[in-house]
């Protein structure tokens, strides 16, 4: 594999997607999501509760990055009180979910409860996954986010990759 074809399989997800719940917690995967799965031939994602800059959310990975992260974990001491914790937050909470023939995934209960999830969703793309806020919740974070630039605007300096 070259490097720029390891650099694009690891950039699954990308955007913000808005999006509604139906009344039984389905939600529609965005379309480019579904396309980068279906370029992996995956019909299936991992999606668990997560927190990001102070407020909950949900995470979510294709199954072949999610089985790699418990890969990683395996390989950790099962005494390792930081791995402990991690599988109880973070493990234990997980749930794979198949896209329907409708695009859609169903978001069990206690993980739209655990991220206050009402009705209205975004989708938003992250280095690993992807992740699923309540649409009021991200609008905070994304303006906090955006003030933070607006007041420092040298704040992302040390990672810029066009260097």
């Amino acid at each position: 594999m070259t490097d720029e074809e390891q650099i694009e399989s690891t950039n699954e997800f990308q955007g913000c997607y808005h999006h509604n719940l139906d009344g039984k917690g389905r939600v529609s995967m965005p379309s480019a999501f579904r396309a980068a799965l279906g370029r992996q031939g995956v019909d299936t994602v991992v999606i668990t509760n997560f927190i990001c800059d102070g407020a909950r959310c949900l995470e979510g990975y294709s199954m072949p990055d999610w089985r790699k992260f418990e890969q990683r974990l395996r390989e950790r001491s099962r005494f390792d009180p930081t791995v402990r914790k991690l599988e109880n937050y973070y493990l234990a909470r997980s749930v794979q979910c198949v896209i329907d023939s409708s695009g859609r995934i169903l978001l069990p209960q206690n993980l739209r409860d655990y991220a206050g999830m009402e009705k209205e969703v975004v989708f938003t793309s992250s280095l690993h996954g992807f992740r699923i806020w309540d649409r009021r919740i991200w609008d905070v974070i994304f303006q906090e986010a955006e003030a933070a630039l607006l007041d420092d605007p040298a704040l992302f300096a040390e990672v810029d990759i066009s260097r």
